[in-house]
Protein backbone atom coordinates (compact mmCIF):
# COMPACT_ATOMS: atom_id res chain seq x y z
CA UNK A 1 0.00 0.00 0.00
CA UNK A 2 1.06 3.51 -0.75
CA UNK A 3 1.60 6.05 1.95
CA UNK A 4 -0.22 8.76 0.47
CA UNK A 5 1.41 10.89 2.77
CA UNK A 6 4.41 10.95 1.21
CA UNK A 7 5.44 13.11 -1.91
CA UNK A 8 4.97 10.87 -5.47
CA UNK A 9 8.55 12.10 -6.12
CA UNK A 10 10.30 9.63 -3.16
CA UNK A 11 8.02 6.40 -3.83
CA UNK A 12 9.74 3.69 -5.49
CA UNK A 13 9.10 2.80 -8.93
CA UNK A 14 6.06 -0.04 -8.93
CA UNK A 15 7.58 -3.64 -9.74
CA UNK A 16 6.68 -4.71 -13.37
CA UNK A 17 8.02 -7.88 -13.26
CA UNK A 18 4.89 -9.92 -13.29
CA UNK A 19 4.27 -8.09 -17.06
CA UNK A 20 4.62 -10.10 -20.14
CA UNK A 21 7.48 -8.86 -21.93
CA UNK A 22 6.09 -8.71 -25.26
CA UNK A 23 8.80 -8.15 -27.54
CA UNK A 24 7.11 -8.22 -30.96
CA UNK A 25 4.74 -5.41 -29.48
CA UNK A 26 7.78 -3.43 -28.38
CA UNK A 27 9.65 -3.67 -31.36
CA UNK A 28 6.40 -2.68 -33.50
CA UNK A 29 6.52 0.40 -31.18
CA UNK A 30 9.75 1.10 -31.89
CA UNK A 31 9.15 1.10 -35.77
CA UNK A 32 5.95 3.46 -35.51
CA UNK A 33 8.16 6.24 -33.34
CA UNK A 34 10.61 5.70 -36.08
CA UNK A 35 8.49 6.68 -39.36
CA UNK A 36 6.55 9.53 -36.87
CA UNK A 37 10.44 11.01 -35.92
CA UNK A 38 11.23 10.58 -39.96
CA UNK A 39 8.58 12.15 -41.22
CA UNK A 40 8.23 15.02 -38.70
CA UNK A 41 11.85 15.65 -39.73
CA UNK A 42 10.51 15.76 -43.73
CA UNK A 43 8.04 18.07 -41.92
CA UNK A 44 10.75 20.11 -40.53
CA UNK A 45 13.07 20.37 -42.89
CA UNK A 46 10.20 21.74 -45.47
CA UNK A 47 8.66 24.14 -42.90
CA UNK A 48 5.47 22.66 -42.65
CA UNK A 49 3.98 23.32 -39.63
CA UNK A 50 2.44 20.57 -37.54
CA UNK A 51 -0.79 21.65 -36.99
CA UNK A 52 -1.07 22.20 -41.19
CA UNK A 53 -2.37 18.84 -42.15
CA UNK A 54 -0.91 16.65 -45.23
CA UNK A 55 -2.76 14.52 -47.69
CA UNK A 56 -0.73 10.94 -46.92
CA UNK A 57 1.97 9.42 -45.56
CA UNK A 58 3.00 5.91 -46.86
CA UNK A 59 5.41 3.34 -45.49
CA UNK A 60 7.21 1.47 -47.75
CA UNK A 61 9.10 -1.82 -46.71
CA UNK A 62 8.71 -5.91 -46.90
CA UNK A 63 6.93 -5.52 -43.31
CA UNK A 64 5.11 -2.35 -43.93
CA UNK A 65 1.94 -4.14 -43.04
CA UNK A 66 2.73 -4.03 -39.22
CA UNK A 67 2.17 -0.92 -39.27
CA UNK A 68 -1.68 -1.37 -39.63
CA UNK A 69 -3.02 -1.65 -36.36
CA UNK A 70 -0.81 1.91 -35.52
CA UNK A 71 -2.15 3.58 -38.41
CA UNK A 72 -4.36 5.69 -36.38
CA UNK A 73 -1.69 7.27 -34.22
CA UNK A 74 0.85 7.69 -36.72
CA UNK A 75 -1.64 10.24 -38.49
CA UNK A 76 -2.12 11.88 -35.60
CA UNK A 77 1.12 12.42 -34.40
CA UNK A 78 2.27 13.18 -38.14
CA UNK A 79 -0.90 15.44 -38.85
CA UNK A 80 -1.89 13.25 -42.03
CA UNK A 81 -5.08 12.55 -43.55
CA UNK A 82 -4.08 9.06 -45.00
CA UNK A 83 -1.99 6.20 -44.34
CA UNK A 84 -0.61 3.78 -47.07
CA UNK A 85 1.56 0.84 -46.90
CA UNK A 86 3.35 -0.60 -50.19
CA UNK A 87 5.68 -3.58 -49.64
CA UNK A 88 8.01 -3.15 -52.57
CA UNK A 89 10.85 -1.16 -52.15
CA UNK A 90 12.74 -2.47 -55.17
CA UNK A 91 13.34 0.87 -57.58
CA UNK A 92 12.74 3.49 -55.13
CA UNK A 93 15.73 3.21 -53.20
CA UNK A 94 18.85 0.79 -52.70
CA UNK A 95 21.44 0.02 -49.68
CA UNK A 96 24.67 1.67 -50.54
CA UNK A 97 27.88 1.84 -48.94
CA UNK A 98 29.44 4.63 -47.42
CA UNK A 99 33.58 4.43 -46.95
CA UNK A 100 35.43 6.70 -44.48
CA UNK A 101 38.24 7.60 -46.37
CA UNK A 102 39.82 9.80 -43.66
CA UNK A 103 39.72 6.67 -41.13
CA UNK A 104 40.76 3.96 -43.65
CA UNK A 105 43.68 6.03 -45.77
CA UNK A 106 46.05 5.68 -43.39
CA UNK A 107 45.47 2.05 -42.95
CA UNK A 108 44.92 0.83 -46.11
CA UNK A 109 47.12 3.40 -48.28
CA UNK A 110 47.43 2.08 -51.59
CA UNK A 111 44.27 -0.52 -51.67
CA UNK A 112 41.98 2.16 -50.97
CA UNK A 113 41.63 1.97 -55.01
CA UNK A 114 40.83 -1.29 -54.64
CA UNK A 115 38.47 -0.55 -51.91
CA UNK A 116 37.08 1.90 -53.99
CA UNK A 117 35.87 0.18 -57.00
CA UNK A 118 35.22 -2.65 -55.08
CA UNK A 119 32.19 0.41 -53.83
CA UNK A 120 31.43 1.69 -57.04
CA UNK A 121 30.52 -1.64 -58.15
CA UNK A 122 28.78 -2.81 -55.44
CA UNK A 123 31.30 -6.06 -54.68
CA UNK A 124 30.83 -6.01 -51.09
CA UNK A 125 29.42 -8.40 -48.66
CA UNK A 126 27.60 -7.66 -45.09
CA UNK A 127 29.26 -9.98 -42.28
CA UNK A 128 27.62 -7.92 -39.45
CA UNK A 129 26.34 -4.51 -38.37
CA UNK A 130 29.35 -3.52 -37.86
CA UNK A 131 31.84 -5.51 -40.28
CA UNK A 132 31.94 -5.72 -43.82
CA UNK A 133 33.92 -7.54 -46.91
CA UNK A 134 35.67 -6.02 -49.65
CA UNK A 135 38.01 -6.31 -51.97
CA UNK A 136 39.02 -9.28 -49.63
CA UNK A 137 39.40 -6.45 -46.65
CA UNK A 138 37.59 -6.28 -43.85
CA UNK A 139 36.33 -2.98 -42.49
CA UNK A 140 35.02 -2.44 -39.09
CA UNK A 141 33.07 0.06 -37.12
CA UNK A 142 33.23 3.75 -38.16
CA UNK A 143 35.56 2.75 -40.65
CA UNK A 144 32.18 2.19 -43.27
CA UNK A 145 28.21 2.96 -43.47
CA UNK A 146 25.58 1.34 -45.24
CA UNK A 147 22.71 3.85 -46.01
CA UNK A 148 19.38 3.23 -48.11
CA UNK A 149 19.51 6.17 -50.72
CA UNK A 150 16.30 6.82 -52.46
CA UNK A 151 16.54 7.10 -56.02
CA UNK A 152 13.87 10.17 -56.70
CA UNK A 153 14.53 13.54 -54.60
CA UNK A 154 13.54 15.66 -57.42
CA UNK A 155 10.06 15.18 -56.83
CA UNK A 156 8.51 18.25 -55.73
CA UNK A 157 5.05 16.43 -54.62
CA UNK A 158 6.52 13.98 -52.23
CA UNK A 159 9.75 13.92 -50.38
CA UNK A 160 11.09 10.09 -49.55
CA UNK A 161 13.12 9.51 -46.56
CA UNK A 162 14.76 5.95 -44.96
CA UNK A 163 14.33 5.42 -41.55
CA UNK A 164 17.51 5.15 -39.31
CA UNK A 165 17.01 0.77 -39.48
CA UNK A 166 17.41 0.70 -43.61
CA UNK A 167 14.67 -1.25 -43.89
CA UNK A 168 11.86 0.43 -44.52
CA UNK A 169 11.28 4.18 -45.95
CA UNK A 170 8.27 6.63 -45.46
CA UNK A 171 7.23 9.00 -48.39
CA UNK A 172 5.25 12.28 -47.26
CA UNK A 173 3.02 14.16 -49.56
CA UNK A 174 3.83 17.73 -49.04
CA UNK A 175 1.74 19.11 -51.62
CA UNK A 176 -0.73 22.16 -49.82
CA UNK A 177 -3.57 22.32 -51.46
CA UNK A 178 -6.04 25.61 -50.88
CA UNK A 179 -8.43 23.10 -48.90
CA UNK A 180 -5.59 22.13 -46.47
CA UNK A 181 -4.10 24.97 -45.87
CA UNK A 182 -7.67 26.28 -44.90
CA UNK A 183 -7.71 23.60 -42.36
CA UNK A 184 -4.02 24.35 -41.11
CA UNK A 185 -5.12 28.17 -40.26
CA UNK A 186 -8.64 26.90 -38.50
CA UNK A 187 -6.66 24.79 -36.39
CA UNK A 188 -4.31 27.81 -35.90
CA UNK A 189 -7.03 29.96 -34.81
CA UNK A 190 -8.69 27.29 -32.11
CA UNK A 191 -4.98 27.16 -30.86
CA UNK A 192 -5.09 30.72 -30.38
CA UNK A 193 -8.50 30.82 -28.60
CA UNK A 194 -7.83 28.02 -26.64
CA UNK A 195 -4.35 30.15 -25.22
CA UNK A 196 -6.90 32.78 -24.86
CA UNK A 197 -9.11 30.62 -22.83
CA UNK A 198 -6.56 30.08 -20.52
CA UNK A 199 -5.17 33.61 -20.35
CA UNK A 200 -8.34 34.70 -19.46
CA UNK A 201 -8.47 32.10 -16.54
CA UNK A 202 -11.59 30.41 -17.48
CA UNK A 203 -12.76 27.45 -16.65
CA UNK A 204 -12.37 24.38 -18.75
CA UNK A 205 -16.05 23.67 -18.86
CA UNK A 206 -17.03 27.38 -19.15
CA UNK A 207 -18.87 27.56 -22.77
CA UNK A 208 -17.97 31.05 -24.22
CA UNK A 209 -19.14 33.21 -27.31
CA UNK A 210 -15.81 34.31 -29.34
CA UNK A 211 -15.77 37.37 -31.49
CA UNK A 212 -12.25 37.11 -34.20
CA UNK A 213 -11.21 39.62 -35.97
CA UNK A 214 -8.31 40.31 -38.42
CA UNK A 215 -6.75 42.55 -41.15
CA UNK A 216 -5.84 39.08 -43.17
CA UNK A 217 -9.70 38.67 -45.36
CA UNK A 218 -8.85 34.80 -45.53
CA UNK A 219 -8.23 34.23 -41.80
CA UNK A 220 -12.08 35.64 -41.42
CA UNK A 221 -13.30 33.47 -44.30
CA UNK A 222 -11.80 30.15 -42.31
CA UNK A 223 -13.41 31.63 -39.37
CA UNK A 224 -16.73 31.44 -40.83
CA UNK A 225 -16.34 28.14 -43.21
CA UNK A 226 -15.11 26.37 -40.32
CA UNK A 227 -17.05 27.80 -37.19
CA UNK A 228 -18.45 24.05 -36.56
CA UNK A 229 -15.55 22.89 -35.93
CA UNK A 230 -13.79 25.72 -33.83
CA UNK A 231 -16.87 25.45 -31.59
CA UNK A 232 -16.75 22.12 -30.94
CA UNK A 233 -13.33 22.56 -29.96
CA UNK A 234 -12.97 25.64 -27.83
CA UNK A 235 -16.63 25.11 -26.06
CA UNK A 236 -18.22 28.30 -27.99
CA UNK A 237 -21.90 29.00 -28.55
CA UNK A 238 -20.94 31.10 -30.98
CA UNK A 239 -18.22 32.68 -33.21
CA UNK A 240 -18.49 35.98 -35.22
CA UNK A 241 -15.77 36.84 -37.52
CA UNK A 242 -15.66 41.03 -37.87
CA UNK A 243 -12.87 43.00 -39.91
CA UNK A 244 -13.15 45.09 -36.64
CA UNK A 245 -12.95 44.54 -32.65
CA UNK A 246 -15.85 44.36 -30.71
CA UNK A 247 -16.28 45.36 -27.02
CA UNK A 248 -15.52 42.27 -25.09
CA UNK A 249 -15.52 40.71 -21.18
CA UNK A 250 -11.70 39.59 -22.64
CA UNK A 251 -9.94 40.67 -25.48
CA UNK A 252 -6.19 39.23 -26.57
CA UNK A 253 -4.52 39.57 -29.46
CA UNK A 254 -2.38 36.64 -30.98
CA UNK A 255 -0.27 35.92 -34.04
CA UNK A 256 -0.49 33.21 -36.64
CA UNK A 257 1.53 32.25 -39.54
CA UNK A 258 -1.11 33.76 -41.60
CA UNK A 259 -1.32 37.32 -39.94
CA UNK A 260 -2.65 38.88 -36.85
CA UNK A 261 -5.98 38.23 -35.15
CA UNK A 262 -7.82 39.40 -31.82
CA UNK A 263 -10.12 37.46 -29.81
CA UNK A 264 -12.87 38.73 -28.51
CA UNK A 265 -14.63 36.63 -25.71
CA UNK A 266 -17.56 36.97 -23.71
CA UNK A 267 -19.43 34.41 -20.99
Amino acid sequence: MIDRKISVHLQDFPDTAFFDNDKELVADMDLVRAICSTALSIRDNKNLRVRLPLNELKIIGKNASRILPFKEIIAEEVNVKNIAIEEKIEGIAELKLQINFKKIGAKYGQRVKEITEAARKGEWKKISDKEIEIAGIKLIDDEFEIKLMTNNQNDKKFVIAALPTNDCLVSLDIEVTPELSQEGIARDIVRAIQQSRKDAGLNVSDHIKVQISADNKLILQVAEKFTNYIKEQVLATEIKAYNHSENSQFSFKSKIDDGELTIGINL
